[in-house]
């Protein structure tokens, strides 16, 4: 008897349903191998062994008649939950008492709950309490019990509080995560020269993020080998990418200065133009789309935030010179019909992305 389509329908639903028993079957024995991984202080990422598997899956998919990219997303999927599960498998060895100044802000409050996760025993020194975790009122014996102590306050506090823990001199392993970091690298650099363990993080994410893993995360090294082994130690399963801390500012005018005017101002044009978002949104292209999803995200952030990070990176005038001389640029070749100006734009740009893909 011929099968019908809902009869195909409840073929695929048991289907569905066998995958998924054999995804958490397999995250299961990914979490045993976490166990093993923390009472062996092994790190959680293994990016050789990650990439066999992926080949693995491409290689096996093509016995099925399945497309490479679609078994190379697939392996990665898993491989991503089964390392957020060991993330979460707490590792005695390296658990520390931590001090989190400015644990109750967002990114105090993702900290907070990360580190714990992960075994790690916390405190929150803030002007407002917190609801979830002790909270240390005396930043002098905070820091001195602390064997990390991490400063998570904003941009334009940061120095002074640095400030106040350098003056301490602490044993425990020191750091920011400010955006920017030359308002107050000169203390760090001392700290350092001082002798304290001392470094500066940059969290390349906000306080939606649900996990660590392979997310991108820059140590700036300020003098102490030592704090920016002790901190990549800490922020295992991250993508961590170290550089020297008067690196930072440079990069960070583009990455996130750029960033952020040319969607701040791509969502200003269109608010100038008079024209509803609905109207525009009705004749969307993929491009109008894709650039929409991102300018949305941008005007829903922190605007205090983005507005230090526009004032306090002494660089960011650099960067936003380009973008007005790219601009200008743009609008000069289509009005002066320079197709050739034009058409070398476009090559350049795509050269610059490595190629056509």
């Amino acid at each position: 008897m011929r099968e019908s389509i809902d009869d195909v329908r409840k073929r695929i639903e048991k289907i569905d349903y066998e995958i998924l028993r054999m995804m958490a079957n397999r995250t299961a024995a990914a979490v045993e191998m976490g166990k093993m991984k923390a009472s062996e202080s092994i790190p959680l990422r293994a990016p050789a062994v990650e990439e066999r598997v992926v080949e693995r899956y491409i290689s096996q998919a093509r016995e099925f008649g399945m497309s490479a990219s679609s078994a190379s997303q697939i392996a990665r999927l898993l491989i991503r939950e089964s390392i957020e599960q060991q993330g979460h498998i707490p590792r005695p060895s390296l658990t520390k008492r931590m001090l989190i100044i400015g644990g109750t802000g967002k990114m105090g409050r993702w900290l907070s709950d990360l580190f714990e996760a992960r075994g790690h025993r916390i405190r929150v020194h803030d002007i407002v309490d917190s609801d979830k975790f002790p909270m240390e009122r005396d930043l002098e014996r905070g820091v001195r019990d602390a064997e990390v102590v991490i400063i998570a306050t904003p941009i334009s506090v940061t120095r002074e509080m640095l400030e106040k823990v350098v003056e301490l001199r602490p044993e425990a392993l020191v750091f920011d995560i400010a955006s920017i970091k030359s308002p107050f690298q000169d203390v760090l650099r001392k700290g350092a020269a001082d002798g304290l363990s001392i470094c500066s993080l940059h969290p390349m994410f906000g306080p939606e993020t649900y996990s660590i893993i392979d997310r991108n995360v820059v140590v700036c090294n300020c003098g102490s080998t030592d704090a920016v082994d002790r901190a990549r130690e800490l922020f295992d399963g991250a993508n961590l990418m170290e550089m020297d801390v008067e690196e930072h500012d440079p990069i960070m005018a583009y990455v996130l200065g750029l960033g952020h005017a040319t969607n701040i101002a791509f969502f200003e044009s269109l608010r100038a133009s008079g024209r509803s978002f609905e109207e525009l949104s009705q004749a969307a292209s993929t491009t109008f789309q894709r650039q929409v999803e991102t300018a949305r995200d941008v005007a829903s952030e922190n605007a205090s935030l983005y507005y230090e990070i526009q004032k306090m990176n002494p660089y960011n005038a650099e960067a936003l010179a380009f973008l007005q001389r790219a601009l200008e640029d743009v609008r000069s070749a289509a009005e002066r019909a320079d197709r050739g100006a034009f058409e070398r734009m476009m090559g350049e740009g795509r050269e610059y992305f490595g190629g056509s893909q």
